[in-house]
């Protein structure tokens, strides 16, 4: 500022103007010299005007000093005020550094105390919407006590955040001014609350409305602490606030849901969408939290309360929409929920102390560094001018060093490194800002998730470089086909995130999802090699507008859900029957878990035929599921629900014990060389205790474990090689023979094959369909790759799905020992299979036991 004025000051001129030959002015403009003779000591003043300003009425005299002394004042005046401008700055800034640490600190304070009344205000919350619910006296006592202590907590934080409206901070203030507002107006909802004047669902805005102003209070309050570690831990307290929060409406509305004599379906929407958006900031907080912190939350969640709560949330969501639990207690689901989000406010408060603590360490170092800036000061004022000059270089030099190096952080900190996109965090809270905006304005808009198809393939193939240089080309393409003005983030490994506002004049918000998805059409040139992409968009268009950003990522999220699922369309839009669908799937849940204990699921058996003898030498047992009312059920069907919710464990060991068990009657009653082969899904080869489950069928049945076969999935066995190693060994060494089914659809190769001791190899059914005269030759190839492949491991090959005599002579020929397929035999019950495998050695029996 004081360089500024000087060249702003109008100079004063003393006779001609100055001589450019002069030494002392050599490397200084006329203009400068002359406005800088203005600001020179008085003192000074004639003998510079003599040597700087010559005129005929004062014509130059004195010696060597005389015109070397006025140059030397005025080639060190000028470093010298420069260099204290530059101080005076550094001094500014740190005192600046120091005030606002001080003002966050007493910020904080208040926010500390803040985090009391919003526990108190979440209780009170939850209990009056169980008592709007339930109607009787348990409820009413709790939510008396509730009452007891908001006023408490009241009592001590209204003075605070009266004086706490001194602060200097118009966002603070005016989030202070309605916290207080609302506060006065609590008696009256109190009223409406005890005279049964409101539903449950709508005495739940007035508390929302208050505990988000206060949490605003809390989050905004801390930004006065310019410290990076502050800011992370800042950073971390924001999904733990919000993560309380949900905690507490969850509480709120179970306690709605369990107490209420009749279901009302929009308790139980708000009730799965608090559960949802609480887990994302749970994962949030997670993710940034040190590892002290996160070790606390695990903690708290390892305690009994937190597994009662699971275990009725569990409860609630099995039931869905249609009805609730009649044997969970409302009363008790408060109180359990109460335990835990008790436990989460201390955390709170050990997580604000820690920002309070490093904040007033961070105070105590910016007095520190203010005292010893000055001390430094003084020490260069008595350097030499070289050293001055030297020294205030190297310091601007390092202050815009260290102010691009906070730049470089924080931005780091919100994108992502490779694409340089914003990432999830740093996108909610855009999406956030954006959501809010569109609802003032009641603008249309639309979120785009789109997600790329077969990325894992290229990540494993390829490598992870390859894998890098097609995000960013997607990247590349995305942003130049969308309007400048579309928000764009990557918010997966290989998922993006796409927000727009729409004009009165846009196109259909299907258009974003539509564009975006045709710029993965091209394929993409990475180095020599040609990579084709494609992808799966869910959408979600507004209105209606959510209330939290957080919910509208979930939205999108179900209907990219239903797209990846979707062979026929890669673009879902957000229905409201998808949360339908997600309860229909909770029904099949069950349902499973009925038909298992009712019986409702048979075992049908296929022979395999020895393509040289044409005699069956084995048998695979295929699951049937018979529904009272759905009907026969595929096994497509049911087979993935079971292996997500885990019924496939039972499933698999009734399939086991039915298969060995019928396997060796046969072998008892005229068939003693015949084989069981049974299927093996996913979730059971990496079950720990998979070999005591198959000795315990064998034992059950007699069955030796020579006559046993358990066909694998090439897809199964590549999620954990060495675990699957290390299990198929096991079998093997007890005398159990392994085939790896659907061979030739997956990653075929000897490299792992040779890994697995397995026996034989199933050619899939696809490529034997091919194998008529003039069939596809691509078939034709991988089906002689496949016999090859089983010929050069001395492995038996059983071709699947043979339908013709000329399919089972092009096997035959090129060496293929099995088949199995509709030409020999379908799927068939026990007593109609028996009589596809040939004669007996002994009097016919019943093939039932």
């Amino acid at each position: 500022m004081l360089l500024r004025h000087m060249m702003e000051a109008k100079p004063r001129y003393y006779g001609a103007r100055p001589r450019k030959d002069l030494e002392a002015v050599d490397t200084l403009p006329e203009e400068i010299a002359g406005k800088l003779l203005y600001f020179l000591p008085v003192w000074t003043l004639e003998p510079r005007r003599r040597i700087l300003f010559p005129s005929v009425d004062h014509p130059p005299s004195g010696g060597f000093m005389d015109r070397l002394g006025p140059r030397i004042s005025l080639a060190i005046g000028v470093p010298i005020i420069a260099f204290m401008v530059i101080a005076g700055m550094a001094l500014f800034d740190r005192q600046q550094f120091s005030h606002d640490v001080s003002r966050g600190l007493a910020a904080a304070g208040l926010a500390l105390e803040g985090k009391r009344l919003i526990h108190a205000l979440q209780t009170e919350r939850g209990s009056s919407v169980g008592f709007l619910s339930a109607q009787d006296n348990d409820f009413q006592t709790i939510m008396e006590g509730a009452r007891q202590s908001t006023d408490a907590v009241m009592e001590r934080f209204i003075p605070l955040a009266r004086h706490a409206l001194d602060i200097r901070d118009p966002i603070f203030q005016q989030l202070m001014e309605k916290v207080l507002n609302d506060l006065d107006q609590l008696e009256n909802h109190r009223t409406e609350v005890d005279h049964l004047r409101l539903e449950p669902i709508e005495a739940l805005p007035f508390y929302n409305r208050l505990v988000e102003a206060m949490i605003l209070i809390a989050t905004h309050i801390p930004e006065a602490l310019p410290n990076a570690d502050i800011q992370k831990l800042i950073t971390t307290y924001r999904p733990l606030l919000l993560f309380k929060e949900y905690s507490g409406l969850e509480r709120a509305l179970g306690s709605a849901w369990l107490s209420a004599q009749t279901p009302d379906s929009l308790v139980f929407q708000h009730y799965v969408s608090a559960v949802a958006i609480q887990g994302n900031h749970r994962r949030q907080f997670l993710a940034l939290a040190p590892a002290h912190l996160a070790d606390i939350l695990i903690s708290i969640e390892a305690q009994p309360a937190n597994q009662e709560l699971l275990a009725t949330r569990a409860a609630i969501l099995n039931y869905g929409a249609a009805d609730k639990p009649e044997y969970l207690n409302a009363v008790r689901w408060f109180h359990v929920t109460t335990e835990r989000i008790d436990a989460l406010l201390e955390l709170e408060i050990t997580l604000a102390r820690e920002i309070m603590t490093k904040a007033s360490d961070a105070r105590k170092r910016a007095r520190h560094e203010v005292t010893v800036l000055l001390i430094t000061i003084l020490v260069l004022l008595s350097l030499s001018l070289g050293l001055s000059a030297a020294i205030a270089r190297d310091l601007i030099r390092r202050y815009r060093m260290y102010q691009a190096s906070m730049d470089r952080i924080a931005h780091m900190a919100r994108h992502d490194p490779l694409t340089d996109l914003p990432d999830r965090r740093y996108f909610t809270e855009l999406l956030e800002q954006r959501l809010q905006s569109a609802r003032s304005t009641q603008t249309p808009c639309s979120l785009c998730l789109l997600d790329l198809k077969g990325f894992a393939d290229v990540n494993r193939i390829w490598g992870e470089s390859v894998a890098d240089q097609v995000l960013l080309q997607v990247t590349d393409n995305i942003r130049a086909t969308s309007p400048p003005d579309m928000l764009l983030a990557r918010i997966y490994g290989d998922q993006f995130a796409l927000f727009m506002e729409h004009q009165a004049d846009a196109r259909d918000s299907t258009a974003l999802a539509e564009r975006a998805l045709q710029t993965l059409d091209t394929p993409l040139e990475v180095g020599q090699r040609r990579i084709d992409t494609g992808g799966k968009a869910g959408l979600v268009t507004c209105p209606p507008y959510p209330e939290h950003a957080a919910e509208l990522l979930s939205l999108a999220a179900f209907a990219l859900e239903h797209a990846k699922s979707d062979n026929r369309r890669n673009i879902r839009s957000y229905e409201p029957v998808m949360l339908a669908n997600h309860t229909s799937l909770k029904q099949l849940d069950q349902d499973l878990e009925r038909g298992l204990k009712e019986g409702q699921f048979t075992l049908h058996y296929q022979p395999k035929i020895d393509l040289e003898t044409g005699l069956v030498v084995s048998v695979e047992a295929l699951l049937r599921w018979q529904h009272p009312d759905r009907g026969n059920v595929p096994p497509d069907m049911f087979i993935p629900r079971a292996e997500a919710n885990g019924t496939i464990i039972e499933i698999g060991d009734y399939v086991l014990r039915e298969a060995c068990r019928q396997a060796q009657y046969w072998r008892e009653h005229g068939h003693p060389t015949l084989t069981m082969a049974v299927n093996l899904s996913t979730v059971q080869i990496y079950q720990a205790d998979l070999l005591e489950r198959v000795e315990k069928a064998l034992a059950l049945s007699g069955l030796p474990a020579e006559a046993l076969e358990l066909e694998l999935t090439e897809s199964g066995l590549m999620e954990d090689m060495d675990t699957a190693v290390s299990v198929l060994r096991q079998l093997v060494e007890r005398g159990i023979s392994l085939s790896v089914d659907d061979f030739g659809t997956g990653y075929s190769s000897l490299a792992y094959l040779r890994r697995f001791p397995v026996d034989t190899l199933k050619l899939d059914k696809r490529f034997v369909q091919d194998l008529e005269a003039g069939g596809d030759q691509e078939g034709e190839s991988v089906a002689e790759a496949v016999l090859a492949m089983a010929r050069s491991l001395s492995l038996i090959c059983i071709a699947e799905g043979v339908e013709t005599p000329a399919q089972a002579a092009w096997l035959r020929e090129r060496g293929c020992q099995q088949a199995q397929g509709y030409l020999y035999g379908r799927p068939l019950p026990p007593d109609q299979c028996e009589k596809l495998l040939g004669p007996q050695t002994e009097s016919s029996h019943s093939a039932e036991p």
